[in-house]
């Protein structure tokens, strides 16, 4: 095939991107970055691909334009750790350096590890955006062989009803003694997930319709970047719908990360629903993936980002990051995550305020001043109408969460905290989030996570979670606890610096 000036111009090799990469990462100020975040280390990042543990590490791939902070031709970032806190950069994994993807690039997928090789299952996009699926290999998890004949998935094997440039993302998994392949697309009714199965990878065999959403009405979007997990004895669904109606406090943004508890029948590749949920309640969260830790967690991650959105860490030289990682387990049918337990290693600096009312009013702790925190509590609701903490607060600056009595419900403001995040249409609020829950009695428990340029908060143990970017001024880091047409309690409050070097 014949290469034309744009595929020419796009299809950087390996070497050119990590010299690029070598040259100008260090020159960019990374004094106002995440700490414990994974950033790239320039450029633009995007949903997390082939998380895996692999040669007594843990790897984590990414959809990555070394180039620029904006989307373009993707390339697939690397990076490894042994605790999911820490994490070192290897080189660019794959470009988009075949006549399959040099067009668009390397778009997600997974990895799957056996017999001391790690492969790599992912979509390959030509310069007509048709979207097929290839194969990379490796023995060492650094440097990856793609597949000789590739695509081994391509359009020929997609049924009519799937549009060959809606159909992506493939979610790799053996069950028995064949390989399975999710992947994520629509028909002309609503989002879809087709099911595919194979006996070595190479060679693709179509098995059906494996899933059509009822989430709030049927949406016009692909369902992208799905994964498949096991918790108590139930199928658990994960994808990421484009567009998905609002269903009161769920699915708020443009797209919405859900996941689908039930069952899957492997043989005729059908998933029965039970229930649906929406796996992150804040403004920043896609793609999730997962990962079996070595001791047996399911181990979650996600890009910690929303696509139409503005990206304010531009002019920095990068956009997007992964959310801090979380151990998932299902209970009473509902997705509980609650951080992994490797990150309480990096707790210093620990301070502690005796348990306080809050009379209608707001008290500042000094010791609990900070950007890159963990804090937590117990709010005892008492009178009030709302109350909760206020973060990254300085002159004019704060990002508020409270519980709000009569909407039952928690709320994530970031709207005093700097410039408005804006997007997109549909999408009109860009200042609130909110997920409702119910206290356990008269109390709800946070625990809340800062790194400088966001926010995470779980709720409950881990009932529900909000992740949100910011965007506050320098300097502002000041904490309070505060209360609204009543009385609330605090107690049980601890803050500790997380310190990652």
């Amino acid at each position: 095939m014949k290469q034309t000036e744009r595929a020419k111009a796009l299809s950087y090799t390996l070497a050119l991107a990590n010299e690029y990469v070598k040259e100008h990462a260090p020159l960019l100020d990374r004094s106002k970055r995440p700490s414990y975040h994974l950033t790239p280390e320039i450029g633009w990042m995007n949903d997390p691909n082939g998380f895996c543990r692999f040669q007594g590490q843990y790897h984590l791939f990414w959809q990555y334009n070394p180039f620029s902070p904006k989307w373009n031709t993707m390339y697939w970032g690397h990076a490894v750790s042994h605790d999911l806190v820490k994490w070192s950069y290897l080189p660019i994994a794959l470009a988009p350096d075949k006549p399959y993807d040099w067009g668009y690039g390397c778009f997600s997928g997974t990895a799957y590890e056996e017999n001391g090789m790690l492969h790599l299952m992912y979509t390959c996009v030509d310069e007509d955006a048709v979207q097929q699926q290839a194969l990379a290999v490796s023995e060492d998890g650094i440097h990856f062989t793609k597949y000789e004949r590739n695509p081994v998935l391509p359009v020929s094997k997609v049924p009519e009803i799937f549009p060959v440039k809606e159909f992506r993302d493939p979610f790799l998994f053996r069950q028995g003694d064949r390989y399975y392949a999710l992947i994520g697309t629509k028909t002309d009714a609503c989002g879809n997930i087709a099911l595919y199965r194979s006996i070595n990878m190479k060679r693709w065999k179509y098995v059906g319709k494996l899933f059509e959403g009822d989430e709030g009405g049927l949406n016009r979007g692909a369902y992208e970047c799905p994964a498949l997990l096991r918790l108590a004895d139930k199928d658990v669904l994960l994808y990421s719908a484009q567009f998905l109606p609002t269903d009161g406090e769920r699915f708020v943004n443009i797209h919405s990360a859900v996941y689908a508890v039930g069952s899957l029948d492997i043989a005729t590749g059908k998933f029965t629903t039970e229930s649906i949920g929406e796996v992150d309640g804040g403004f920043d969260f896609y793609a999730p993936q997962t990962v079996v830790s070595e001791d047996g967690r399911h181990i979650l991650i996600a890009w910690m980002q929303m696509w139409d959105r503005d990206y304010v860490t531009a002019p920095e030289g990068y956009v997007g990051k992964m959310t801090l990682p979380r151990e998932c387990s299902l209970v009473n049918g509902k997705l509980r995550q609650v951080p992994i337990r490797e990150i309480e290693a990096y707790r210093q600096n620990k301070c502690e305020a005796a348990d306080f009312m809050l009379e209608d009013g707001e008290q500042k702790i000094e010791d609990f001043a900070g950007t890159k925190t963990e804090i937590s509590f117990t709010l005892k609701i008492g009178t009030a109408g709302r109350a909760g903490i206020k973060l990254f607060q300085g002159v004019g600056c704060e990002l508020s969460v409270y519980y709000d009595r009569v909407r039952s419900c928690v709320t994530l403001d970031r709207g005093n905290c700097g410039a408005v995040i804006q997007g997109a249409f549909p999408e009109t609020d860009f200042r609130t989030r909110s997920v409702a829950i119910l206290p356990d009695g008269d109390e709800l428990r946070f625990r809340i996570f800062l790194d400088r340029t966001g926010v995470e908060v779980f709720l409950n143990g881990g009932d529900a979670v909000m992740s949100a970017n910011a965007n506050p001024e320098d300097g502002a880091e000041s904490v309070s606890f505060f209360a609204e047409d009543g009385n609330a309690q605090i107690k049980d409050a601890v803050k500790y610096d997380i310190i990652v070097k």
